[in-house]
């Protein structure tokens, strides 16, 4: 099964997301590509949309190894077993932090100009992607919402490896994924339009007035 586009995937998503209405839920896209899937969660839901900007701190690779990440707001969770493992000194972690830093302002200066982060602490956050191969980023995510101290976390993907899907639903409250696969060598393999998702397209979708749940595609 291909999907149509991110939009299709959105609403097949927001089907099972139903029951979800009513539990004041914020949906939050996970890159500019999952922001259009979460569109659509949101018009059916009526909740509020965001996107989450965080930025990862990696180590050169191959393949790059995430040590953490680097959240709005100057929040900063590491991941400490992979840095003993690694064994990355503190004057190059400083570095990546300032190089993760510096990612995120630039984020935070494209989407926060006029699109001021949602109040998520104490919510149920519905957190969506277009796909997961490796789920790195999802993880990255995850721990940067735990810390902002959300009530209930919610994953939804269209399309995920099935090892990825296994481990990422063992760190979520909830995980919704449409179609896992035993192997998922790119995440647009599974649309027949995959295009990339520019800046102006994410902000539109953000200034957008919310539609309420009954004008909702069904």
């Amino acid at each position: 099964m291909r999907f149509r586009d991110r939009r299709e995937a959105g609403e097949r998503l927001a089907l099972r997301l139903r029951p979800l209405r009513g539990d004041r839920a914020v949906v939050l896209g996970l890159s500019e590509g999952g922001l259009v899937v979460a569109g659509e969660i949101a018009d059916v839901l009526g909740a509020p949309l965001d996107i989450l900007l965080t930025g990862r701190i990696e180590a050169a690779g191959p393949p790059p190894t995430t040590l953490g990440a680097v959240g709005e707001g100057g929040l900063v969770v590491w991941d400490h077993d992979a840095i003993r493992r690694f064994d990355i000194d503190p004057a190059e972690l400083a570095q990546l932090l300032a190089d993760a830093r510096a990612g995120l302002a630039r984020q935070v200066a494209v989407y926060r100009h006029t699109v001021a982060p949602a109040a998520i602490a104490g919510r149920t956050v519905v957190l969506a992607d277009d796909g997961a191969a490796t789920g790195t980023t999802a993880h990255t995510a995850i721990r940067v919402l735990r810390a902002r101290q959300v009530r209930r976390i919610v994953l939804a993907v269209p399309v995920a490896q099935t090892d990825v899907a296994d481990r990422l639903g063992r760190e979520v409250d909830q995980f919704v994924c449409l179609r896992p696969v035993a192997w998922l060598h790119a995440v647009g393999n599974s649309y027949r339009k995959f295009s990339a998702v520019a800046d102006t397209e994410a902000l539109e979708l953000l200034h957008r007035e919310p539609r309420l749940p009954t004008e909702a595609r069904r």
